[in-house]
């Protein structure tokens, strides 16, 4: 996954332990799993917050 995403094994180990991992890796990531449109949302401007948490939410 890390080869073919562009993002470094070691960000993807920091990632599982510290979930803790960059915008452009985490965008990357999302691309690679067909999953970008997950955030279509949050990159408008005025939009609510509630769009941004429901990332970080399994809801």
């Amino acid at each position: 996954m890390a080869e073919r995403s562009g993002v470094s094994l070691g960000s993807l180990k920091r990632f599982e332990n510290t979930e803790k991992i960059s915008l452009e890796s985490l965008l990357k990531l999302a691309h690679l799993l067909g999953r970008l449109k997950d955030f279509k949302n949050v990159f408008q401007p005025n939009k609510n917050l509630k769009d941004i948490e429901k990332l970080f939410t399994n809801k």
